[in-house]
């Protein structure tokens, strides 16, 4: 059954979404951004996931309330979060990724791969630019489902530019019960699944790279 949005917190009526279908039948998705009601005032936060699973203008996903619920309630120096905009490594929506990597290989055959993902690089540098936080959650896809060597490279290509522009404001997602700040491959851990948000954690670069 489909994922609604919380009319009681968010602004359905002016969710704003960047997304586009390539090769006739591939929808890809850049940025998906919630406003929350009634605040015309307050910050602006940017979160980089793994890829778009269902979440539209019209419909939710678990991963994006989770993420409603978390940031509606979230304060920064006694300000409250107005909106979220959620971007991606991988712009593919594909609820699982196997699903992703066929959509992949599809967008590879069809040499519009690279194109696909330098808009997303592209696009994701001009949503996150006035972001007042921008917090990484992309973890790690499957064994055998999106090779790594693609994955890392469209990882290096974000935290490349995340690391020019946003130095001083990059944070991860603290979990209930975590042994540690990122997973046992070093990367960001992700907001969706069963985990519980506890709080945010800031980070240098050099962490994130395993340098900290």
């Amino acid at each position: 059954m489909a994922k609604v949005y919380d009319l009681t917190k968010v602004d359905q009526p002016i969710i704003a979404i960047d997304e586009e279908t390539f090769i006739g039948y591939i929808d890809v998705r850049y940025s998906l951004t919630v406003p929350f009601l009634n605040r015309i005032d307050g910050l602006s936060v940017g979160i980089v996931l793994m890829n778009p699973s269902k979440a539209n203008l019209d419909i939710s996903d678990g991963t994006v309330n989770k993420l409603i619920d978390f940031f509606y309630d979230y304060q920064i120096d006694g300000h409250r979060i107005k909106e979220i905009t959620i971007c991606n490594v991988l712009s593919v929506y594909a609820s699982n990724t196997i699903s992703a990597k066929t959509q992949i290989r599809a967008l590879h055959e069809a040499n519009v791969l690279d194109r696909v993902q330098k808009l997303n690089e592209a696009k994701l540098a001009v949503t996150m630019k006035d972001k007042r936080l921008i917090v990484l959650g992309w973890g790690k896809p499957e064994v055998k489902t999106i090779p790594s060597l693609f994955y890392y490279k469209e990882v290096l290509r974000i935290v490349d530019l995340l690391s020019i522009l946003h130095k001083e404001e990059l944070y991860v997602f603290d979990i209930k019960n975590a042994i540690s700040t990122f997973t046992e491959h070093g990367d960001p851990r992700h907001a969706g699944r069963s985990v519980t948000l506890n709080d945010l954690k800031k980070i240098s670069v050099s962490e994130l790279f395993g340098l900290g």
